[in-house]
């Protein structure tokens, strides 16, 4: 569970992930960006306690839920958040960058 106010990086969220828990984090910033709302996790809006309570009791009293919940994430972690992953994604972010260059 991470209800921040604002966290420009997901980097927690998927440290969860990685550690096969259930995540529960506010809908902002990077955190927001990382977890696809009850799918992989779940994301409460910012300054709502009564919202987050709701997603944590969710998680606690359906445990077949909660291993959903960490299976998908995992295999998250392992696909979209996967170094190789990521390095492809860069190069060819750097490759579309390259084209419009030569364009001038």
């Amino acid at each position: 569970m991470f209800p921040s106010l604002y966290e420009p990086f997901g980097i927690v969220a998927l440290e969860a992930m990685a550690a096969h828990v259930p995540v529960i984090v506010s809908d902002t910033g990077g955190l927001s960006e990382v977890v696809a709302h009850g799918i992989d996790g779940y994301k409460a809006p910012p300054g709502q306690p009564g919202a987050l309570a709701y997603y944590i009791k969710e998680v606690l009293t359906n445990p077949g839920l909660a291993r959903d919940l960490t299976r998908k994430a995992w295999k998250k972690v392992l696909t979209v958040y996967d170094w190789q992953h990521i390095a492809m994604e860069t190069l060819e972010v750097y490759r579309e960058a390259r084209e419009i260059y030569r364009g001038y």
